[in-house]
Order: structure tokens, then C-alpha cells, then sequence
């Protein structure tokens, strides 16, 4: 097993035991990956257990996220952890079925669940880059910005008037040709 699962399971084993039970899940999901071209990648770029973060969700079908980050290659992958489609038929199971479970009041085969959902996605850090100057450039800069938005503002505000100004002296030019033809 690779040291990102080895991991991933440690950290899920120190979280309360209401986000373990949610998060095992998803992890034996995201464990049928390990053999998949698709998770070299990741399991390549991982490095410890400290870049592993969860953030939990409040959307309705994305439970939450695991962050694993790789500052040294400016990278982060995202597993989104989300409810998957609904498979199976209402169940009908009854105490007297075959692999009945009393804690789920299921059989769970073939009854109707949302099976766990992994996707992940890779972010790449680009360029992180400070303001190179002092916070009265910035001021400056930023005053530039309002100084050219009211320039601009006004420059259209005057096109309006011009074009509004021209349109009155057509109608105008247009009545006295009227009032001229009807001397």
C-alpha cells in the first residue's frame, strides 16, 4: 500500500468519530484508484501526512474535500468527496432476509444508497508575486485608476450629451422646415 493511503487512513483514525464514520467511505472509494494510471501522479507528488487537509462542505452533494498539498512543486490536488448517483430498488429488506444487518435495517444488496463519489482535481500554482514598492505607489496607483474611471466617465457622459444635443437640433432643423413650408 502507498504511503498517501498508509496516510490518509491515520489521519482519518484522529478525527471525531462522527467525520471518521462519514470519511471511511470515501476512502475505501478512493482506495479502488490505487491501481489506476490516473493516480500516479498523486501518489508520485505526495510527500508526508502534514500536506493532508479535509474541508468540509455544506453543499448538500459534496460532503467535503481533501486537500494534499506539495509546496515545493506548487501543487494541489482537491479530492472532492460527493454523493454519487442512486443505485439499487427501495428496500424491502426484513429482519427474517439472509445477511440482514440490524444497525443499517438493510441487507444492502441490491437496496437503493448513494454510493460514494471521488473526483479530483489538480491545481497548479502558477507565479505568486508581492507588489514590489511602498503603500504610497499603491495609493498612487490606485488614485490613477479613480482619476481615469472619472475621465472616462465623464468623456461618455458628454459623448450622451452631444448625441442628444444633435438629435434636438435635427427634430428642430426638421419643425422649421415644416413651419417654413407652410409659409
Amino acid at each position: 500500500m502507498h504511503k498517501f493511503y498508509e496516510d490518509l487512513k491515520v489521519f482519518i483514525l484522529n478525527q471525531d468519530q462522527e467525520t471518521k464514520k462519514t470519511l471511511i467511505p470515501y476512502y475505501e472509494t478512493l482506495l479502488q484508484l490505487e491501481s489506476y494510471s490516473e493516480m500516479k501522479e498523486l501518489l508520485n507528488d505526495y510527500t508526508c501526512l502534514d500536506d493532508i487537509e479535509f474541508v468540509e462542505s455544506d453543499n448538500g452533494w459534496l460532503i467535503g474535500t481533501f486537500e494534499i498539498h506539495n509546496n515545493s512543486l506548487g501543487v494541489v490536488y482537491k479530492i472532492h468527496l460527493e454523493l454519487g448517483n442512486m443505485s439499487g430498488s427501495y428496500c424491502e429488506c426484513s429482519t427474517t432476509d439472509e445477511l440482514y444487518n440490524i444497525e443499517h435495517d438493510c441487507c444492502g444488496n441490491g437496496c437503493d444508497f448513494y454510493a460514494p463519489r471521488i473526483s479530483i482535481t489538480k491545481e497548479i500554482s502558477i507565479v505568486s508575486h508581492d507588489f514590489q514598492g511602498y503603500a504610497r505607489d499603491l495609493w498612487a496607483l490606485e488614485e490613477k485608476w479613480t482619476t481615469d474611471y472619472e475621465k472616462e466617465a465623464l468623456h461618455k457622459k458628454n459623448l450622451e450629451k452631444a448625441l442628444e444635443i444633435e438629435a434636438q437640433i435635427e427634430r428642430l432643423q426638421n419643425d422649421l422646415r415644416m413651419v417654413q413650408t407652410q409659409l
